[in-house]
């Protein structure tokens, strides 16, 4: 699409992540073993043959800027196609971070001028979803819209205030759109994807007062929706809005009870293989005396454990007699022989040693799956021999626990 491009908005402040984003913007987190969740942005733009993208960065973009690269998993690097990054610098000694995702976008018009685009295509680097871009667009300039307002219906007990909410009429008209209202009007939530006319874009920017906010959603579409010629697009397949981190834990349990692998192998979904060279990385080995239930286990994994209802990243390796249950484990962790991890995400790296016991609740304890606390492990964090965590805690990138009065004290 030569007329069309995108402004991915990716790696804004996210503080409900706790230690898995405190070195890195949320874009970059690893999803279904070996996937980050700025990839179903990217595969999805580029199987609709959008080839020009723009990823606009702000907070800690450095594992963001290093997983995208040039764009060559994605065949962004050739001839006729790019993947610009646009970190909020100016200047060469002058610093100024971006004030809202519309200041963003204002600053980095200039990508859609000099594409010559006639059509742009805005969403967040931060879901998981699946969509073919291309009827979406053919009708939105069959209809002459100003802007399509990508949505999605929802059953009552998901209405939160954390949505955009529209308000359709006829012909799939949108007249009202409403950011987190404290009642919504309607049950179809905007999904955070939207295609203007690039005049329009430009043009409803320029409007928004130099003093606002300049959230997009909040201070132009919501301002300016009902007086332009503004549609919806229902959208009926995979989207997961990703908050927080009971959000990206639940999204990818979703995934993996539909099959996920052969899910993201079917949307074409693409990643940066070179990172730990996962893509040479051998088949998981599994142990004789090793079980393994309902469980996502990646290359490179060595499995002598347990395994239940759990994600594997790369090279995480699980020791006799250790059980991983319900839990997350990004590359190379390492769980030692005995361990026992319940409802835990691990990021890279971790190291839970033997006779550890990380996030299990005391026996007796009735409680279900979706209300169990989680407990986070940070990149590098290193757990003692026969340490108790409980669960719902948080652990540093980096801290070494190695007594069980040191584990007490961080409490």
């Amino acid at each position: 699409m030569k007329n069309v491009v995108a402004l991915v908005l990716a790696g804004g402040i996210t503080g409900d992540y706790g230690v898995l984003t405190q070195n890195r913007a949320k874009g970059a987190l690893t999803v279904a073993g070996n996937y980050r969740i700025i990839d179903f942005a990217l595969s999805n733009l580029v199987n609709s043959e959008i080839s020009n993208i723009g990823l606009i960065i702000q907070y800690l973009p450095g594992s963001l800027i290093e997983h995208v690269g040039s764009g060559h998993p994605w065949d962004l690097d050739n001839y006729g196609k790019s993947l610009n990054i646009m970190p909020p610098f100016v200047g060469v000694e002058h610093t100024e971070w971006y004030n809202g995702t519309a200041d963003a976008i204002a600053r980095n018009l200039n990508f859609v001028r000099e594409h010559k685009a006639e059509h742009v295509v805005v969403l967040s680097g931060e879901h998981i979803f699946h969509m073919d871009f291309r009827p979406v667009i053919k009708t939105h300039m069959e209809r002459g819209a100003d802007l399509t307002v990508v949505t999605r219906q929802l059953p009552p007990d998901e209405q939160k205030q954390r949505y955009g909410y529209v308000v359709v009429g006829d012909d799939s008209i949108i007249s009202e759109y409403h950011e987190k209202p404290a009642t919504p009007p309607s049950d179809i939530a905007a999904t955070g994807i939207y295609i203007f006319k690039a005049s329009v874009l430009t043009e409803l920017i320029d409007r928004n007062p130099s003093d606002a906010k300049r959230n997009l959603a909040k201070d132009v579409i919501e301002r300016f929706a009902g007086d332009i010629n503004t549609y919806e697009h229902r959208l009926t397949e995979c989207w997961e809005y990703l908050e927080n981190v009971r959000d990206y834990y639940n999204a990818q349990y979703r995934l993996t009870a539909q099959g996920s692998l052969e899910k993201l192998r079917e949307w074409n979904i693409l990643t940066n293989l070179k990172f730990r060279r996962v893509g040479h990385a051998p088949a998981a080995s599994f142990g004789k005396s090793c079980r393994v239930e309902s469980s996502m286990i990646s290359p490179k994994c060595n499995i002598q454990g347990t395994v239940e209802n759990s994600i594997l990243s790369p090279g995480v390796k699980v020791a006799a007699g250790a059980v991983v249950s319900n839990s997350i484990l990004l590359h190379d962790c390492h769980v030692g022989e005995g361990a026992i991890l319940e409802h835990v995400i691990a990021d890279r790296d971790a190291v839970i040693s033997a006779g550890a016991i990380v996030g299990k609740m005391e026996s007796g304890t009735d409680i279900t799956h979706e209300d169990y606390p989680l407990t986070l492990i940070g990149k590098g964090a290193h757990i003692g021999e026969g340490i108790v965590i409980t669960p719902g805690r948080q652990i540093r990138p980096g801290q070494k626990l190695a007594t069980q009065e040191a584990a007490n004290l961080e409490s």
